[in-house]
């Protein structure tokens, strides 16, 4: 018959599961840590995986206004692409450092305007400062929230997405809220980095493909009216309420 263990060594017993749960527990939460500091893009969701910070305006300047970043954009190719009339008014959504908003600016002048939307105000300030320092006084710059471009109805010509459609949630509600910002004859353009490996741009899982965006516009009450092809990274599309 074995003899059945005292008080003291029950306590010690139970002292001892505890320090085995604790170090277990502890030893789990470490390796998450660490798993989640190796790889952030697993710890994320995607929309959170999809958009960066951009509160750094300096910072993304040198990127955006690169020597590198001018010779695959084609900015002013882009521009005379578009064939913008003066006094019309141009909306640049997720316009960040002005890089195209300056160039609308010229091309509409005198009565036109090119206004820079962004959700980052450092952008927005950033958008400002050089449109005083450009002395272009129909260079405008305007905060916006994530969902809501807050345009006036029949007040636009051309709505102008570069590189910035993919970032957006919910995209089909966001298109069909341009429709009545937008005046008779009134477009919407949207340049985006093609699907698949690049050597710029966002991840491919980021991207969206070609079917997929026609798909979105379509659903949203559009209908494809240009398409030009002479950007070796983009598509750039032109689209009209149906």
């Amino acid at each position: 018959m074995g003899v059945a263990p005292d008080s003291t060594t029950l306590n010690k017993v139970a002292t001892l599961r505890g320090l085995i749960t604790r170090t277990i527990t502890i030893a789990i939460l470490a390796m998450t840590l660490a798993l989640s500091t190796a790889h952030p893009a697993r710890a994320q969701t995607h929309a959170e995986n999809a958009h960066h910070d951009f509160h750094d305006a300096e910072h993304w300047a040198a990127i955006f206004e690169s020597p590198e970043r001018m010779k695959w954009q084609q900015p002013d190719r882009v521009v005379e692409a578009l064939n913008l009339k003066p006094g019309q008014t141009v909306v640049d959504i997720g316009a960040g450092t002005g890089f195209f908003t300056r160039r609308f600016a010229k091309v509409v002048t005198p009565t036109g305007r090119a206004i820079g939307l962004d959700i980052e105000p450092s952008m927005v300030d950033y958008m400002k400062a050089d449109a005083k320092k450009r002395s272009l006084k129909n260079y405008q710059a305007r905060l916006v929230k994530p969902n809501d471009p807050a345009l006036a109805p029949r007040s636009v010509d051309v709505v102008f997405f570069c590189d910035t459609l993919h970032h957006i949630e919910n995209r089909a509600a966001y298109l069909r809220q341009l429709i009545p910002a937008l005046k008779p004859g009134g477009r919407v353009v949207d340049i985006d980095f093609k699907k698949g490996p690049l050597p710029v741009g966002p991840p491919p899982e980021q991207k969206l493909s070609l079917p997929q965006i026609n798909a979105e516009f379509h659903d949203a009450g559009y209908r494809l009216i240009a398409k030009h092809d002479f950007l070796s990274y983009q598509y750039f599309l032109e689209f009209s309420p149906q």
